[in-house]
């Protein structure tokens, strides 16, 4: 006897039609695996029968994998019922339909474009969890990026088909890219892997200019500004993971040339995607500021209340690494403390939404003072040496090797984030670019004074209470150390 959750009294119509709903309102763009005109209530209530496996099961297991800490087994169960469905096989009878089309598309032509839907649904969640999971794939795509184009303009395609195709796409690349990293590992050639690494960033940007245009010419799209916002963060990470996968084949880092470049670039395509979760979309032909009484529009975090869990590692982990790589690389420290204040921001609008992702905003609160606590023992000990002379400051104070050492369980059991490990790089303050620190003027070319990190200048009391809100005590660290300059 078929009983589904209602019929069992589990919970009420209102209850079912409540949480159904809700997860069109911005799920749907984040697990695009439905249809809102042919996945309705009564539809998929309808559809429900004891056989196993059925296609209304897979969606609910995908969704169940993308809001749950054991995802990767969830979305393996779920690929393991579309292989026995054979929902492959549909997406190559969809393909012979496609060219050349004679004909309006028929009802068969749009049930198996429902199906394709769901397998490559399937399939793009699988490859997140293959790609930053650490596991292998376990299913090779039959398909190309011009397979995946070839559906852009579908009838039956949808506005969330869209991100659904273009991270597929995405993902494809990236697959690509360590796959080819992984064959030059064994030599360590850096030749070939800048190669890679060159190529690969050369095929993302076409895919972000491609895409971009794609969603700008998409005129009946509901919201094409944060779309556009998703498709720079993804280019970013993509960018982020690429640089670092290439790093990941060598163990101890002797900081050549090639290694140097791909640590800087991570630290910038870091430094834009933090840029890219502050934006708040807005709408090019609207640009009027709003009226008093209109409410101002949403953030791109404000979306955060339907992400993933995918999503909140990604975001938690992705400014974690980006404060690890600028205090690493001994970026000027005003720019060190923009990135706190970003990262302070991106905390405040989180917590307005935070609701089942508690251990990844504990995990990006925890990063933010970790690295608030380095980057003022640093400036201690600069006070401290100020009226020493001209000192070099070697390694790193307790403050910074106990940030530099931080490793969220998540990251290490749950996610294969690459980049935690370069806190083993031996690198001090200003290593990269043979300068030293030192705190009298005038000394060398190769010993800037304090003053060179924008320190000097006209009202520097009241532009440090601005820039650095809310971290008032670095006011009175630096003011104190201009003192002495």
């Amino acid at each position: 006897m078929n009983t589904n959750a209602i019929e069992a009294g589990l919970v009420t119509w209102a209850q079912a039609t409540f949480w159904f709903q809700s997860f069109f309102n911005g799920s749907n763009y984040l697990i695009p695996i439905f249809c809102t005109s042919t996945d309705t209530l009564d539809s998929v209530i309808s559809r429900i029968t004891a056989q196993t496996p059925t296609l209304e099961k897979i969606q609910a297991i995908t969704v169940m994998a993308g809001y749950t800490e054991n995802g990767m087994l969830l979305v393996a169960l779920a690929l393991r019922f579309a292989m026995q469905l054979r929902l492959e096989d549909t997406v190559e009878q969809l393909m012979v339909k496609l060219s050349p089309r004679t004909a309006p598309i028929s009802e068969e032509e749009k049930y198996l474009y429902r199906l394709a839907r769901v397998w490559h649904g399937v399939c793009n969640l699988e490859l997140f969890f293959s790609l930053d999971g650490g596991k292998m794939p376990a299913t090779v795509l039959r398909t190309t990026s011009r397979r995946v184009r070839a559906l852009v303009n579908h009838p039956s395609r949808t506005s969330p088909d869209i991100r659904l195709l273009s991270q597929l796409e995405l993902n494809i690349l990236r697959s690509h890219a360590y796959v080819n990293i992984a064959r030059h590992a064994r030599d360590l050639d850096e030749s070939s892997l800048r190669s890679t690494v060159r190529d690969t960033v050369i095929e993302l940007s076409l895919w972000l200019e491609e895409w971009s245009t794609i969603i700008c010419s998409d005129t009946a799209a509901p919201d094409r500004p944060r779309a556009m916002t998703n498709l720079q963060i993804q280019y970013e990470w993509a960018l982020i993971t690429l640089y670092l996968k290439a790093l990941s084949v060598f163990g101890d880092l002797l900081m050549t040339d090639f290694q140097r470049e791909m640590v800087r670039s991570a630290k910038e395509a870091a430094v834009r995607h933090l840029q890219h979760l502050l934006e708040t979309p807005s709408t090019p032909s609207s640009p009027n500021a709003l009226s008093p009484s209109q409410p101002p529009s949403p953030t791109y975090l404000s979306t955060f209340k339907w992400a993933i869990d995918f999503v909140w590692a990604k975001c938690a982990f992705s400014v974690l690494l980006v404060l690890k790589l600028s205090l690493l690389l001994r970026d000027p420290l005003p720019s060190i403390i923009l990135l706190l204040r970003d990262a302070h921001q991106v905390l405040e609008e989180l917590h307005k939404i935070t609701v089942g992702h508690v251990a990844y905003f504990h995990i990006l609160q925890t990063s933010v003072e970790k690295c608030e606590g380095a980057l003022k023992e640093h400036m201690a000990r600069l006070g401290q040496a100020s009226g020493a002379g001209e000192v070099e400051l070697g390694g790193r104070g307790d403050a910074e090797d106990d940030f530099q050492e931080y490793a969220p369980s998540e990251f290490v059991f749950e996610w294969d984030f690459p980049g935690l490990n370069l806190r083993h790089v031996p690198l001090g303050w200003y290593a990269l670019s043979g300068y030293r620190v030192g705190v009298l003027a005038g000394r060398s070319s190769k010993t800037p004074c304090l003053t060179s990190l924008s320190l000097k200048c006209s009202g520097i009391s009241s532009w440090l209470e601005h820039l650095l809100h809310p971290l008032p005590w670095i006011v009175n660290i630096t003011l104190t150390l201009y003192l002495y300059l």
